[in-house]
């Protein structure tokens, strides 16, 4: 499952894989000063978070979202870090994604800093990104009939098995949208599925599609574990509109 990344282009092996079983990891994709960089910035967040009142509220354009207690995470955090909305445009990033979506064109409505810190209590039940993104409704259109959408998260630090991993359940992409949250039957034969628990060092990428089964727990470890989840969709599949950027940004690679 964990190719070297050495190109930038997806080998058509790669992109069956994406489809078949809903995800890729890629290996080593940013180097460790650029990983370094992106640090600093999830820290100059973190920072200005703990000086708010622990409301969700927006600065910047960036929509900081407080949970259980805590920072859950930075909705469009590139409006406060640049840095951040920079690096969701790098090819390393973009040309796996358009090789999946078979499009030069590519509308971004999600650039998210993910905060898992010791001793908070931030975890993602099970769920398909095609709930959040509205399918289903007038707000998304399938266009290429695959699901139109490819999530990508970039780990900042290792994620480990303790840290609270993304745990994937291979193939569940093959059954589209499936309304899980009102799914109560199928929720409750989700623990004897196969799946697959992910361990990722810092620099390293993860792409998924809208279908795949997935979720994250509680981090037990004494270390933070940050992710930069970026959201690509076919153009002309949003009608959402999101915090900091509406109806997203058109990109081009």
């Amino acid at each position: 499952m964990n190719e070297q990344y050495a190109l930038k282009t997806l080998t058509k092996e790669q992109v069956e894989k994406f489809y078949q079983q809903g995800f890729i990891i890629l290996k080593n994709v940013f180097s460790q000063d650029e990983i370094l960089n992106a640090k600093n910035s999830f820290e100059n967040l973190f920072s200005t978070a703990q000086k708010l009142d622990g409301n969700t509220q927006e600065l910047k354009g960036s929509h900081f979202v407080f949970e259980e207690g805590g920072l859950n995470r930075i909705v469009w955090c590139g409006g406060y870090e640049r840095k951040l909305l920079d690096l969701s445009k790098d090819e390393r990033i973009l040309r796996p994604v358009s090789d999946i979506l078979e499009s030069s064109e590519l509308n971004q409505i999600i650039n998210q800093a993910h905060f898992k810190m010791p001793g908070e209590r931030i975890e993602f039940k099970w769920h398909q990104d095609s709930e959040h993104r509205r399918y289903g409704t007038d707000m998304w259109r399938d266009v290429d009939g695959r699901g139109s959408y490819v999530q990508t998260v970039l780990a900042i630090d290792a994620m480990t098995k303790e840290n609270g991993p993304l745990v994937f359940v291979p193939n569940s992409n093959q059954n589209g949208h499936l309304d899980l949250q009102n799914n109560s039957e199928l929720l409750g034969k989700i623990d004897s599925m196969d799946k697959l628990e992910l361990t990722l060092e810092a620099g390293d990428l993860a792409l998924f599609g809208p279908y795949t089964i997935h979720s994250s727990s509680v981090n037990l470890s004494d270390s933070p574990r940050r992710v930069l989840i970026n959201g690509y969709a076919y153009p002309g599949a949003n009608s959402r509109h999101y915090p900091g950027v509406g109806l997203g940004r058109e990109l081009t690679i």
